[in-house]
């Protein structure tokens, strides 16, 4: 398994949009998820991570003796703007990196919908309908 130019970047604010890890936490959760698949190493995840930070897109501060990383607000705010192509990502490795929110399963439908070469009109006549059943569903709060 192989990330191409930035996406393990990108990744990684996803997995720290999670929850805030040290580096060998990080290693050990994209090793599970890509069930052994990819193995994360220092050497790519630490220069991946200093990176990020320099950025401003995640922050660090000393825990013990580790530095523990999180996702910044900059750093959401970049994550969200590339929902699509983090899905896109997910989708080829078969992996879902993202959290579970409504963005992040809008990218992954749109990514999986537009990758289909399902005939459109039948496509748009199928999302109007779901669309409509999803208007009809009990507001949150309301039981």
């Amino acid at each position: 398994m192989r990330f191409g130019h930035g996406e393990l970047h990108l990744v990684l604010l996803a997995l720290l949009e999670r929850r805030s890890m040290h580096g060998y936490e990080l290693m050990a959760e994209l090793t599970e998820r890509t069930k052994h698949r990819y193995r994360a190493s220092p050497g790519s995840i630490y220069p991946a991570v200093q990176a990020l930070e320099s950025e401003g897109l995640i922050a660090s501060k000393v825990d013990g003796e580790r530095r523990v990383f999180s996702l910044t607000r900059t750093g959401r705010d970049a994550l969200n703007k590339r929902r699509e192509q983090l899905a896109g990502i997910e989708a080829r490795h078969g992996v879902r990196f993202s959290s579970d929110g409504l963005d992040a399963a809008l990218a992954r439908f749109n990514v999986r919908v537009r990758s289909s070469g399902a005939v459109v009109d039948r496509v748009e006549h199928i999302l109007d309908r779901v669309a409509g059943e999803i208007e009809s569903l009990p507001k949150e709060g309301s039981a």
